[in-house]
Parts: structure tokens; C-alpha cells; sequence
């Protein structure tokens, strides 16, 4: 499981790629390639679920939203990571950890994000300043395409028109 503590991660897995903020992480099946990347210098923790315990949770990436009790736990795991469990702390931590991960709600509305090139340099842009009010012809003439191309290729990437894409921003 992937989870951005703060700031926004970009994680690319089976031909998508999104971004999550810190009310968000994305839980991932043992075993499929994936990239994680950091937008605006993100701090995140990854979980990694043995297999075996993972059969109880999605068997697809799926984003799941973060409760507050659930990111402290993420938080506490990392902080004891590598301490002795004598008394058996990090592993009520980790039931606990288990047991919200299978209540976490899957979220549909999770953001896409293009894999790179010139749509990526977009949407950092627009992350970077929501107010920004250029239209596809606009960012057409910057990243040297017609208005028109922007929006088919913009559609086919992310799968939502741009201004979608803002709205969800």
C-alpha cells in the first residue's frame, strides 16, 4: 500500500496513473509493477502486506480513502518498524492496520495523471496554481499543438476532458 503523509504522490500501475493526496492511498496486489512518484516533494510510507494476508483485500489497485485512525497507524508502523515486539505492539498494530485497510472505502474519484511529456507538464502546472484560467487553445500554442489535439489526446490519456480534470483538481 502506498500513502502520501503528506503533499501528493503520482502512482503508475497497469496503464494508469493517478495522483493521491494524504486522505487517500492506493492499496496494490502483491506482484504487479508499479512507480511511485512525488509531486511538489511528497513525504509517503509504504506497507507491504505479506501475500498470504493481502488474499482479504482487492485483488485490483484500488484507491481507498484514509481515515484518521487508519493514518496514524500508518504512521505509528513506520515509527516502530525496526524495534524488538517483545510485548506484542506491532503486531496488534498491524491487525489494527488489516482491519481498516478491509473497511477503508474505495474511492472512484481519484485523480488521473498523464505518465509524461507535455500533458504532465500541464497538469504540474495547473496542480501548482488551480487559478490558472488558460483553455486547451492556450495550452495548445505553449506545448506546441492545436487546441484540438490537446483535448483528443488529453481525453485518451486521462480518459475526462480538461475541464473535468480541473473540476476534480
Amino acid at each position: 500500500m502506498v500513502y502520501a503523509i503528506s503533499g501528493v504522490l503520482t502512482v503508475a500501475v497497469e496503464g494508469q496513473s493517478l495522483a493521491i493526496s494524504p486522505e487517500q492511498a492506493v492499496w496494490l496486489p502483491t506482484g504487479l509493477r508499479h512507480r511511485v512518484g512525488s509531486l511538489l516533494g511528497a513525504e509517503f510510507r509504504s506497507l507491504w502486506i505479506a501475500h498470504e494476508v493481502g488474499q482479504r483485500l482487492p485483488q485490483s489497485p484500488t484507491v481507498v480513502g484514509v481515515s484518521p485512525l487508519l493514518r496514524a497507524l500508518i504512521v505509528e508502523a513506520a515509527e516502530i518498524e525496526d524495534q524488538e515486539d517483545g510485548d506484542g505492539y506491532a503486531g496488534r498494530v498491524t491487525a489494527l492496520i488489516l482491519d481498516q485497510l478491509q473497511r477503508a472505502p474505495p474511492l472512484a474519484g481519484a485523480l488521473p495523471w498523464p505518465r509524461n511529456g507535455a500533458l504532465g507538464t500541464l497538469c504540474e502546472t495547473l496542480y501548482a496554481d488551480p487559478t490558472d484560467e488558460r483553455g486547451p487553445e492556450d495550452w495548445g500554442r505553449e506545448l506546441g499543438m492545436s487546441g484540438r489535439t490537446l483535448a483528443r489526446r488529453f481525453e485518451g490519456e486521462l480518459g475526462m476532458s480538461l475541464r473535468s480534470w480541473r473540476r476534480r483538481l
